[in-house]
């Protein structure tokens, strides 16, 4: 069998530069992990649940169904004013 006659490419980059680009890669993917984890367990409610959702999204699972609130449960809680949360409404409770 006819073998081919190649020569491998070689990248010559200065020292350090390709050890660098991996710690910059590597520095920026935990950063965003923290961002995203801080937000979740500190964020506010909205942008914390968003973080979560992000979570799932990014483990390839299903979201989760919304637990349907009976018609109890909705006529013992108060709405939320303007601007409040409902979380911040039924603590308020």
């Amino acid at each position: 069998m006819p073998r081919a006659n190649t020569t491998p490419i070689q990248i010559h980059l200065p020292p350090g530069v390709a050890t660098n680009l991996v710690v910059a890669v590597v520095v920026f993917g935990m950063a965003a992990t923290a961002v995203v984890l801080g937000t979740a367990l500190y964020g506010p409610e909205e942008k914390s649940e968003r973080a979560f959702r992000l979570m799932n999204w990014l483990k390839k699972t299903p979201e989760p169904d919304k637990p349907q609130s009976s018609p109890q449960a909705r006529s013992r809680t108060r709405p939320a004013a303007r601007g409040e949360s409902v979380r911040a409404a039924t603590l308020r409770t």
